[in-house]
């Protein structure tokens, strides 16, 4: 970004100038650590806004565009959406948008799978989505595969959206993720 740039530039200005006074060195070390504060903050200013400017046009069609980033060489994903209106509905489109690119990314790291097929149902009652993969799966009872920080993101989101999360799955035999979720 245009920050990283400025910062880069900088370090190559303050490495051909020679600056024989100490307050001159303590100065340009200053502005190069404020660049670098400022550059932290844009990221995680942007990181904040980034879920309104996500779903411009919806979960499930964001949904595809960020599936069409993902090799399909190497994980083959579908996704089947009914019952969602092309603008975004609400709060909760966004938080749940979240959470399946979350799911996405896990399944990408870690289940080696090769398919991944999603289903996104809206109706009366809410919203639901399964999201199934054919990689190597996991045991439920090992406590230590929930510990990561992303299925910990996952399950806060879900609390908040007050909605329920099931996973089925056993080592070999893929991963299926079931996600219900009220809309008021």
């Amino acid at each position: 970004d245009l920050f990283s740039a400025v910062k880069m530039n900088l370090n190559g200005l303050f490495e051909r100038i020679s600056m024989p006074r100490e307050e001159d060195r303590f100065l340009a070390e200053n502005t190069l650590a404020l660049v670098d504060e400022s550059c932290k903050e844009v990221r995680s200013i942007s990181h904040q806004m980034m879920p309104n400017m996500l779903l411009r046009s919806g979960i499930a069609s964001d949904l595809k565009s960020f599936i069409e980033k993902i090799d399909s060489d190497t994980l083959k994903v579908t996704l089947e959406a009914t019952g969602f209106k092309n603008k975004l509905e609400s709060n909760v489109e966004t938080m749940l948008y979240r959470i399946i690119q979350e799911s996405i990314n896990n399944v990408i790291k870690h289940a080696k799978a090769t398919r991944l097929d999603i289903t996104l149902t809206r109706d009366a009652k809410g919203i639901s989505a399964k999201i199934a993969d054919n990689g190597i799966g996991f045991d439920l009872n090992e406590k230590a595969n929930f510990s990561g920080i992303g299925l910990k993101n996952i399950a806060t989101r879900i609390e908040y959206l007050k909605g329920t999360i099931k996973y089925i799955s056993s080592p070999g035999k893929g991963t299926t993720v079931l996600i219900e979720v009220p809309v008021s």
